[in-house]
């Protein structure tokens, strides 16, 4: 039973979720980590960060927390949990996009998605903050990797890959 919850919570947050893959982390913390208790905060921490070291981060995120509970077919459903809305709505939007993307009430409705997915990706970060920032060395790798990725505009995988390095070296 356990198994199809997790499935279709996968699913129904992945049909109703827009704006890209990083508004849903709130959702699915929320879900797996205070809702059913199946991971704790810093299992799900990690799992986000595993995702974000791999091409498709999201997916693999889903992937490894779908392992962690179901084993390998728990991964696999995960996968086909998470694309299958993405596939369904791009399927039945394109069809009629053509016919609709001038009318006024779909832009309006754009232009009200917009602040509410800039403030899911707000809430992405005061959430995952809180959970991976737990002491002086954590807060200045946080710090360090903000600073680089926003004033030098560094590469995001090698800020990831040097943080991981120094989150190593200094725990």
């Amino acid at each position: 039973m356990a198994f199809l919850k997790f499935l279709w919570t996968l699913f129904y947050i992945n049909l109703f979720t827009i704006g890209g893959g990083y508004v849903m982390i709130p959702l699915l913390e929320k879900q797996l980590v205070e809702h059913y208790h199946w991971l704790t905060g810093r299992e799900f921490v990690d799992s986000v960060a595993v995702g974000q070291i791999t091409p498709g981060p999201l997916t693999i995120m889903n992937a490894f927390i779908g392992y962690k509970l179901f084993g390998f077919w728990g991964s696999l459903a995960a996968v086909v949990s998470s694309y299958l809305p993405s596939v369904v709505i791009v399927t039945i939007v394109s069809h009629y996009y053509l016919q609709y993307k001038s009318s006024r009430a779909v832009s309006s409705a754009f232009r009200g998605i917009s602040p509410a997915v800039a403030g899911l990706l707000a809430a992405v970060t005061i959430t995952l903050g809180g959970t991976a920032i737990t002491d002086a060395p954590t807060l200045a790798i946080a710090l360090g990797s903000f600073a680089l990725l926003g004033a030098r505009k560094a590469s995001p995988t090698l800020v990831i890959i040097g943080a991981g390095i120094l989150g190593a070296l200094l725990m």
